[in-house]
């Protein structure tokens, strides 16, 4: 955060950020960072090894015999993979070689060389090449080590533990204290999650010591590099989170060996469940607005909340209460194939990404949820998941509850509502911006809808396919006409503002959804468009059929001069598509629907980037309709399925 910045917040930040700033650069000009990483090396191998544990794990966890066979199959599989170099980044495979290299997306062949950490700028606009810092930061999060580490506790084979050691002694060595790439206070704290997840398995093995050692040091260094770094600001977030439950989990796990560890215990302790208040809405939806990073956040915060619990730290009934409103919105918005829309920024992240799952199935959580508010309810999955294991000793669980034939979910306050059958769904978003007002990794997608029909995806929202990489397209996949919503004169419904910001401009009014005896009714408009010269005042109602054979979407268009009206469709990558007069066939695995729209409109086929995780796109296909209008008018489409 650099000085314009600071000056822009509040006096309370302003001056908080400003010490920091200041502490920052005479940490630098005393070489503080190099004298400390020689005070805790010294600490390290001048005392016995350090065990205390920071009750992230059941007592009851011993390891894996009794676990399911497949379960410890599937593990050995991909640690083998591991030592042969296919290592897991945003799920897609890479092949690496030894020793890795921690400071270079390898897609690009682009390093970052080590410097002070203050000294690195991540938006540059117009590349030539897609290069992108979250590539070797996700892979400084060393996830993938807690797979190797189980491999040990299965197999006892001392090839697992010698590979924990030598890739922890090279990211050590390769990215000293606060000067490389990697020293970012929001990665340190996702990678002290993983690594604290990874001692917590050493601790139960023989032969360890000299992992654990290391393991040690690695961490303290970055309890010590995040205090002086936290993430603090007006409007905090997804990186104040990841700041607070790692300073939880090193506090309660080294405040017994380093004395300022204490500090970071309390600080996070104090801290946590205020912070949890202000992120969440009372119906559980994260107040950044984004599906992806909600999973995220509800992780940190569950951590948290079990360690303070084994701390004996009482938690309040109504976080307890909001806690399972958080996990009911993931079970809300999931799709009967258990993946979930990536409605607004998707960096993929997620701190229990080793449960054999892909990152858009965010089911592994809800079983986490379920064994801790002990509501069988929440689960929705009849997998037995590794974290299910590790954070509560139990080696079986409960079946799944069977959805009903027909769920509607309304997330007032939050402003998402969805509906779904056991192979169709649809969600659609009537909330305001996000992170409270400021934009943050919410899109300008008021009004855009997802659609399942026969457990296919066949509308989808495009996603976000990358943040630093190319600025250009990151704004373009953000903007309204790369949702499926309704513009007028190619003007977004809110502005952009930098790279993160959106303007709250576009507040949704009267609201409403009413469930009838086949059909569910949702409406709402918005004030957008009524900036502009010639203002436009837009409401949109959906009419879903419970049995999803019709999906019917009205846009008044309230006006009195000419505007340009453009109404998008983003089709699954997958979907045929044809065009006759003002009706669109397509076919999806077979299946075929048609989507009539209103006469006075003009289709067309074009193409655009979809992205199911960051740093992945494909093309897809989408329909642009487009209507001239002079005074108010009602467009719309209607979806019916057609047998063949």
């Amino acid at each position: 955060m650099n000085i314009k910045t600071i000056l822009s917040k509040p006096i309370p930040v302003v001056w908080y950020r400003f010490k920091q700033l200041l502490k920052l650069k005479y940490y630098y000009k005393t070489q503080f960072w190099s004298k400390v990483e020689i005070q805790v090396a010294n600490k390290i191998s001048n005392t016995k090894t350090y065990t205390t544990k920071s009750n992230l794990f059941h007592s009851d966890f011993k390891g894996y015999s009794e676990t399911k066979q497949d379960l410890n199959t599937i593990t050995l599989k991909n640690a083998n993979g591991i030592l042969k170099g296919t290592i897991s980044v945003f799920d897609v495979a890479y092949q690496f070689k030894f020793p890795l290299q921690w400071n270079i997306d390898w897609r690009a062949n682009e390093t970052w060389e080590n410097k002070y950490f203050k000294g690195y700028s991540f938006y540059k606009p117009n590349k030539e090449k897609e290069f992108d810092v979250k590539f070797p930061w996700e892979l400084s999060r060393l996830s993938f080590l807690i797979i190797v580490a189980r491999a040990y506790l299965i197999s006892n084979e001392q090839k697992y533990l010698d590979f924990l050691y030598t890739i922890l002694k090279s990211w050590k060595e390769e990215n000293p204290i606060a000067h490389a790439v990697n020293w970012y206070p929001m990665e340190v704290a996702v990678r002290t999650v993983n690594l604290i997840q990874l001692r917590e398995l050493l601790l139960l093995v023989p032969k360890a010591d000299k992992t654990i050692n290391l393991l040690n040091e690695v961490l303290l260094l970055q309890g010590i590099f995040l205090w002086r770094t936290v993430e603090y600001t007006d409007v905090r977030g997804n990186h104040y989170t990841a700041n607070l439950t790692a300073l939880l989990l090193l506090g309660k796990t080294f405040k017994g060996f380093y004395k300022e560890a204490n500090q970071w215990y309390n600080y996070a302790i104090n801290k946590t469940e205020k912070e949890f208040h202000l992120q969440f809405l009372k119906d559980g939806v994260n107040f950044e607005k984004s599906i992806p990073y909600h999973r995220l956040v509800v992780e940190l915060f569950f951590t948290s909340f079990l360690v303070m619990q084994r701390s004996d730290i009482k938690l309040n009934q109504e976080t307890l209460a909001i806690f399972k409103n958080t996990s009911n919105f993931i079970k809300g918005v999931t799709k009967p194939n258990l993946s979930t829309p990536i409605i607004g920024d998707n960096d993929s992240a997620s701190v229990f990404q080793n449960d054999n799952v892909s990152l858009n199935n965010h089911s592994n959580m809800l079983q986490l949820a379920s064994l801790f508010l002990k509501d069988e309810s929440l689960n929705i999955s009849d997998e037995l998941y590794h974290s299910s294991v590790e954070f509560f000793g139990v080696n079986t669980i409960n079946s799944s509850v069977n959805e009903e034939a027909f769920k509607l979910n309304y997330f007032e306050k939050g402003g998402f509502i969805s509906a779904k059958t056991k192979s169709d769904y649809f969600i659609t978003d009537y909330g305001e911006v996000g992170m409270n007002g400021k934009g943050g990794h919410g899109h300008n997608d008021l009004f855009s809808f997802e659609l399942m029909l026969d457990n296919q995806d066949i509308i989808v929202d495009p996603g976000c396919y990358t943040y630093t990489g190319n600025l250009e397209l990151k704004n373009e996949m953000k903007s309204s006409l790369y949702h499926n919503g309704l513009v007028v004169d190619n003007t977004e419904i809110a502005s952009q503002i930098g790279e993160w910001g959106i303007s709250n401009i576009a507040i949704p009014k009267k609201v409403s959804c009413i469930i009838k005896e086949n059909k569910v009714l949702i409406s709402g408009e918005h004030n957008g468009y009524e900036r502009l010269q010639r203002p436009v005042k837009h409401k949109r109602t959906f009419t879903l059929a419970k049995d999803f054979s019709e999906i019917h979407c009205e846009d008044e268009v309230l006006c009195d001069s000419k505007h340009k009206i453009t109404r998008t469709l983003h089709f699954a990558e997958a979907t045929e598509i044809l065009i006759k007069d003002n009706t669109v066939e397509i076919i999806n695995n077979g299946k075929r629907y048609n989507i009539v729209f209103d006469s006075s409109t003009t289709l067309k086929v074009d193409t655009y980037f979809l992205s199911r995780n960051y740093g992945y796109k494909i093309n897809a296909r989408k329909i642009v309709a487009i209507t001239n209008v002079e005074n108010t008018e009602l467009l719309s489409f209607k979806i019916k399925s057609v047998n063949l």
